[in-house]
């Protein structure tokens, strides 16, 4: 018995002596909590089945059809009480194969009605695009649909839904077939307009700046129907309309003004003309003559005629306190544009001169590098808000400073969203789609252009690594929280598609794939998916992986240098170097080396290394003693931990396994003691 007590004393001791060493002698990165699994990051992507509308390639199908919405408005503004009067008429086309019953109409304006959707939406601190004063909205004073009297569509006209307009219709609107809808209504301008809109007082008079001016026929498509919740997504149309205001105003924004010589003094139109030819800045309105703009007598009116086509949208700004700037705008294949900027004489007047300039450099190397500019005339409107974009035009804070909320950022951040999404007519529903593409063409302009952006990419990596696991970036726009919002919609999908063009595709086959992409599907309404098959299919590549771990999920990268070891420990013959990656996401690896004979070199090893496990072993030709190796040396990638990243040293061995090494010193320090009894 004391025998068998011995052995099974020294069984017990042995085998948690043995379970110890198992434990410090496994893998090292068996410790560090790998997360990845090839087979859920390397799954392929789910798309919808290719169809007559939207192929497997990406682009639009022979079946693809868009509905077309035309609007005429002959408007009024009263500068006193602040009401807009009109009377429109929108003809709207069903190229669809469907018979439809009803037209749905937005409302924007009901968004200051005290009982709005978007008013209960306010947080009770505020937000930007939060109601901070209320007015009526939209009020009919007539609607009218052919075959239906005014009494019948009295009921139907004032019937508010989610700040829609429900038309019903009294004929089926067959395919193929048009009707045209009149509308007059009138609104009054808040002066605090949720940063889209408002009166900003100004030494030489009020400024007005008017968005979400017209009711709007809601996008009809494939893919849901009526699009009554949508964010900003917008039918390309004919836009043609009038603004009669006092003539000592001046009218500018989205299009070209049809009957310059009827509202400009001889003298200013004659500049104007000259602007159109001129690679120089033109003042068209000089400080000195704000409050001499016109030869009408005091008390009369004039009225602004603009047009623009593939606009379905527009902004615009009234005020008699504008200087007004022009330059000529070169745009490659096509007849060049007219860029202009107006702002009053207390805007940060140095950056606001130069602004038309910034306007047309921007402007002509997007053209360059993503397709001419859409539009003849570009105009940028300094005031109160902050700065939104329509077909054509812009609003920017008129104090904008030269930092990176300054005038040029928030400029090439605007005019970008010409291409995003105005031309690439995207559901704002899918937040990365416009500001984030538009974000990321602003990085690359910021840098051809060697000027500052609205945020630089080394911060914004850095403060995606730091962010706190949560949402995705294909987080429908309305479901993201506000601290959720600038880091989902702007940074992360602009990092996103960067570091695709620099890291994975390379410039030389992103650029053309992406111009593509954007020739595809200009003033076409374009989905997720369109975009991922377009690029896959363009560049011949599988990029599930690259659209699981940057938009469909909320995964992390951590990539780690685990072992640099000599072949045969001589120098000479190169070193192995092996690589974890722990991280659910996966990223192509950069590898740098430096040799004690001064070559330093970097491998580039791509994201499919890691489609067979989370360990890859290369082996790297090096002829001398390495100084050091590390991986992703610009901390490009947000990678999660970087002091795993690095190695150095003046001598380079094999390590003896992590059991072995530390077994002697716990041995030497009893904390593992044998004993028999």
């Amino acid at each position: 018995m004391k025998l068998n007590s011995l052995r099974e004393k020294i069984s017990a001791t042995l085998c948690l002596w043995v379970v110890a060493m198992a434990f410090f002698m496994e893998p090292l990165y068996a410790q560090q909590a790998v997360l990845f699994d090839p087979h859920e990051t390397f799954k392929s992507m789910s798309y919808p089945p290719d169809d007559l509308y939207r192929t497997a390639n990406g682009r639009p199908g022979v079946g693809y059809w868009q509905n077309k919405a035309d609007y005429k408005i002959v408007g009024s503004f009263d500068t006193l009480s602040r009401v807009f009067s009109a009377k429109m008429t929108v003809t709207y086309t069903n190229n669809s194969p469907h018979d439809l019953h009803e037209i749905w109409i937005g409302l924007a304006q009901n968004r200051f009605r005290k009982d709005s959707r978007a008013s209960a939406l306010t947080p009770i601190n505020g937000s930007r695009f939060g109601i901070q004063e209320y007015t009526e909205g939209f009020v009919f004073d007539q609607v009218s649909v052919p075959g239906k009297s005014r009494s019948q569509l009295a009921k139907a006209a004032y019937e508010l839904m989610n700040d829609q307009l429900k038309i019903n219709l009294p004929n089926t609107l067959k395919p193929s077939k048009s009707i045209t809808l009149s509308l007059n209504y009138h609104f009054t301008l808040p002066v605090k307009g949720s940063d889209f809109m408002g009166v900003m007082s100004s030494l030489n008079g009020s400024i007005y700046q008017i968005s979400s001016w017209f009711p709007r026929v809601v996008v009809y498509d494939n893919i849901k129907g009526w699009n009554t919740n949508a964010g900003y997504y917008v039918e390309p149309g004919t836009l043609d309309y009038s603004i009669n205001v006092p003539s000592e105003m001046i009218v500018q924004g989205t299009g070209s003004l049809v009957n310059p010589r009827e509202v400009l003094t001889k003298l200013q139109y004659d500049r104007l003309m000259r602007a159109a030819k001129s690679d120089t800045t033109v003042q068209i309105c000089r400080p000195e003559e704000i409050n001499l703009s016109t030869t009408k007598s005091p008390g009369s009116r004039s009225t602004w005629h603009f047009k623009a086509d593939n606009a379905g949208d527009a902004i615009f700004a009234i005020s008699k306190a504008f200087i007004w700037d022009a330059v000529k705008v070169n745009i490659p294949g096509k007849a060049p544009a007219l860029a202009m900027s107006l702002y009053p004489v207390e805007s940060n007047f140095a950056a606001w001169q130069e602004s038309a300039q910034s306007m047309k450099k921007i402007l002509e190397n997007y053209s360059k590098l993503w397709g001419a500019y859409p539009y003849a005339t570009a105009v940028n409107i300094g005031g109160l808000v902050t700065g939104i974009a329509g077909p054509g035009a812009c609003f920017l804070y008129y104090k904008s400073n030269g930092t990176a909320n300054g005038v040029w950022p928030i400029l090439n951040h605007e005019l970008g969203h010409n291409w995003f999404n105005i031309m690439v007519a995207a559901n704002g529903r899918h937040g990365w789609m416009v500001e984030g593409f538009n974000s990321f063409i602003n990085h690359v302009n910021g840098e051809q252009l060697k000027r500052q952006t609205a945020f630089e990419m080394p911060d914004a990596v850095q403060w995606l690594t730091k962010a706190k696991p949560g949402q995705t970036a294909a987080t429908p726009a309305e479901l993201v929280t506000y601290n959720n919002f600038a880091l989902l919609s702007y940074m992360k999908p602009a990092i996103a598609i960067n570091l695709l063009r620099m890291q994975v595709l390379g410039a030389e086959r992103f650029d053309p794939a992406f111009q593509g992409f954007i020739a595809a599907w200009k003033f076409k309404h374009p989905m997720p998916s369109d975009f991922f098959r377009y690029m896959e299919s363009a560049t011949g590549e599988d990029l599930s992986w690259f659209w699981q771990s940057w938009f469909m999920n909320d995964w992390r990268l951590d990539q780690a240098l685990t072992e640099v070891a000599y072949v045969d420990n001589q120098p000479e013959k190169g070193i192995n170097i092996k690589l974890l990656n722990k991280g659910k996401m996966v990223m192509p690896v950069v590898v740098e080396v430096v040799e004690f004979n001064g070559n330093i070199k970097r491998v580039k090893l791509p994201a499919e290394i890691w489609q067979k496990g989370p360990e890859w072993v290369f082996h790297y030709p090096s002829t001398t003693t390495v100084i050091s190796v590390k991986i992703d040396p610009d901390q490009c990638l947000p990678d999660q931990d970087h002091s795993n990243n690095t190695w150095q040293g003046s001598t380079v061995r094999k390590p003896v396994p992590a059991g072995l090494t530390l077994l002697p010193v716990m041995l030497k320090k009893k904390q593992f003691k044998l004993t028999i009894n």
